[in-house]
């Protein structure tokens, strides 16, 4: 986990106004941030139970998600896969960028943090590339935001 929060700190302190000066989210959107860092880890739709558990780790290692119990959150978790299977990836996207609304720092935490799951292996597939493209397009971020937002984690390496 050391890398992923390395790249998470590394994009937080290049932001204007990281998060942690913000007021909190509300539950709405801290929810939403939850789900989309759960779709980007499994965009397939697909995740095996131990892969619940080391998605729930990667979450509690995300600065802003530290303090959440690990239990509910898996439960948490499991009830968004099961979501994203019956909703599809696209309907769930929309309740998110819903939820969300229009903050612009949530909205582009809610990319980064897809984006810093998608890259957690290394590699990224279509399917990935299709759901960040999707998200990007429903938070109304320009390819510009997007792209600086992938290049400032693309840094920390």
């Amino acid at each position: 986990m050391p890398k992923f929060q390395k790249k998470h700190t590394h994009y937080a302190a290049r932001v204007a106004k990281p998060r942690e000066s913000l007021v909190p989210p509300a539950p709405e959107a801290a929810e939403a941030l939850l789900e989309v860092m759960t779709i980007a880890a499994c965009v397939d739709g697909k995740m095996a139970p131990d892969e619940s558990h080391q998605l729930c780790e990667q979450i509690r290692a995300t600065p802003g998600f530290t303090h959440l119990d690990n239990h509910a959150l898996a439960r948490t978790v499991e009830g968004f896969v099961l979501r994203i299977a019956a909703e599809g990836i696209p309907a769930r996207v929309r309740t998110i960028a819903k939820a969300i609304g229009d903050d612009i720092e949530a909205r582009e935490e809610a990319f980064a943090l897809a984006t810093l799951f998608v890259l957690f292996d290394g590699e990224v597939g279509d399917e990935e590339q299709e759901f960040l493209e999707l998200l990007q397009k429903a938070l109304h971020l320009s390819d510009e935001r997007a792209s600086h937002i992938s290049s400032l984690l693309a840094e920390a390496d």
